[in-house]
Parts: C-alpha cells; sequence; structure tokens
C-alpha cells in the first residue's frame, strides 16, 4: 500500500490519504516483523509526501531486519533463512539517491536541515 507511491508517482494519489497510511503502519505494524526493503520504501513514500526527517527515521529505524553488517549488506536478524537481503540494499541505495538527486519535479537534495549531501552525474529518480 506505500510502496506505490514510493516507487511511482501519480496525480491519483491523495495524498492526505497517502500520509495517514503511513502514520497508521508506523503506529500499529509490528516493526519485526517489517523487511529489509519496507524501510527504504516507506522512506521514499515518506520523501514524496515531503516529509523528509520521517524518512531519514525510517532508514535509521531500529529493527531486527534494518540492521547492517560492517561489508553494508542488510543483514535480516533473526531470520537464517536470509543472512542476506539483497533487496533491502538496493531499497537503501535507491531511497538515497532519490533523497540526494530529487525526484519527480523536484530536483535536488530532499535531505532535511543539517544534511550536506553532494552528488555527481545522477539524475532525479522518476
Amino acid at each position: 500500500m506505500l510502496a506505490m507511491y514510493g516507487i511511482l508517482d501519480s496525480e491519483k494519489i491523495d495524498k492526505a490519504r497517502m500520509s495517514a497510511t503511513l502514520d497508521k503502519v508506523l503506529a500499529v505494524w509490528d516493526k519485526k516483523t517489517f523487511y529489509g526493503w519496507d524501510f527504504p520504501m516507506m522512506a521514499m513514500t515518506a520523501c514524496r509526501l515531503g516529509r523528509y526527517a520521517d524518512a531519514i527515521d525510517i532508514l535509521l529505524m531500529e529493527s531486527p531486519k534494518n540492521t547492517y553488517m560492517e561489508n553494508g549488506h542488510n543483514r535480516m536478524v533473526g531470520d537464517n533463512a536470509l543472512p542476506l537481503y539483497l533487496p533491502g540494499n538496493g531499497g537503501l541505495l535507491i531511497a538515497a539517491a532519490m533523497m540526494a538527486a530529487g525526484f519527480g519535479d523536484t530536483k535536488g537534495s530532499s535531505f532535511p536541515a543539517g544534511f550536506t549531501v553532494q552528488t555527481e552525474g545522477i539524475h532525479a529518480y522518476i
């Protein structure tokens, strides 16, 4: 329900309803059951809603499935079947790139105040 707006922008999205949905997910879902890709997907949705500080908070949220090993791999603690969760890695990279280069008509960084971000050669996300 959040991924649709995080990945693709659409004028058909009711932004107030999507924002309320994000709030509800963050309030009631058991964060221990999220998968590694859920965090960047929610962050991308928060970005499109202009909730840039929330996007950072979501990316840095403490959860067993939002941990990263020293080599950068998303480790889903407690799930021995998925010691490396590559969708989590890819999601983090695309969310960070989206926030750094912009998206849609929003060009440039959408990191909240206090962040200094430099990019080179990347284009705004769709």
